[in-house]
């Protein structure tokens, strides 16, 4: 063998070894990331995302502002008046609940109320949460917005917010006598003779007024039980401060319908204690507030 093919020979020598070696590397980072995979797979498997301090450090910042109604809000081209549907509502507590990442929710409380149907039916929605709850009143947090907040594991409330008006009110507007002025007359046909109670063509007789008293008395029994039990309180003691008065926030603490003084930032903080929250939280906002169908437009 020539001393030129002894060169060729080494050189292929080389070039294959060369090969090999960077196949052996590829090998071994490809067996090296399938590891990782493989490993992180089986340890994820065992521990939640949500219990990295990084990921799974969230408060969830639910809005119940306007009247409480179980429908949705009428939007115009110009805005809709601002309402607290209790479907919306209730689709965001089951989100947050559901949600590993969300340690605590907060109520952000503007409301005066609503019917009883679905200030109840929100109150129970609120009390079934699993996770802790604060409602936090800003402006206003009274009647069935009250009811709602009061089945929250605590309750802030700016000092001189408005809360309270524990009571139930019914109210029929009755028009006969300006019928009369006016020479109108409306023949009503019925099957039973209380089947127009509360028609505005008539007046109200005392039977009628003495029944819708009694379901109105019967309504306002079941507000007051709910209230004493979710804070704690005795009934007696409750039917003594509900009997409609509003209360500023500073008097409700006094009273024993709020826990403590203060804004949405206090809330948040001490729904983050409750939550076992680290540090401080990534607050995540509900979006279920109306705006009008001007405002999509304008922002989109």
């Amino acid at each position: 063998m020539t001393l030129r093919e002894k060169k060729k020979e080494k050189s292929s020598l080389r070039k294959r070894a060369s090969v090999f070696w960077k196949i052996l590397v590829v090998c071994l980072v490809a067996f090296s990331f399938m590891s990782l995979v493989i490993i992180a797979t089986l340890f994820l498997s065992n521990v939640r995302l949500s219990q990295f301090p990084i990921i799974g450090q969230k408060v969830a910042v639910i809005p119940v502002k306007g009247e409480i109604t179980l429908d949705g809000c009428s939007v115009s081209i110009f805005g809709g008046g601002d309402c607290a549907s209790v479907t919306a509502i209730k689709n965001d507590l089951q989100l947050a609940d559901d949600d590993p990442s969300i340690k605590a929710i907060v109520l952000d409380i503007n409301s005066g109320g609503g019917g009883a149907v679905p200030s109840r039916e929100l109150e129970r929605a609120v009390k079934n949460t699993k996770k802790p709850i604060v409602a936090c009143i800003r402006e206003t947090g009274a009647s069935g917005a009250y009811y709602i907040a009061s089945a929250a594991d605590h309750i802030v409330a700016d000092r001189d917010s408005i809360t309270g008006s524990i009571g139930v009110i019914m109210t029929f507007q009755q028009t006969y006598g300006l019928y009369e002025k006016l020479g109108l007359n409306v023949t009503v046909i019925k099957s039973g003779k209380v089947k127009d109670i509360g028609s505005p063509y008539r007046e109200m007789t005392a039977e009628e007024k003495d029944e819708l008293k009694r379901m109105i008395d019967k309504i306002y029994l079941d507000f007051v039980e709910d209230v004493a039990a979710n804070r704690n309180l005795s009934i007696e003691y409750v039917m003594n401060i509900s009997d409609g008065s509003l209360y500023l926030g500073s008097e409700a603490q006094k009273l024993g319908l709020v826990d403590t003084l203060g804004g949405i930032d206090d809330a948040i903080d001490i729904a983050s204690n409750m939550g076992g929250v680290s540090g401080k939280p990534t607050v995540q906002k509900s979006k279920n507030e109306q705006g009008s169908i001007l405002d999509y437009f304008l922002k989109n």
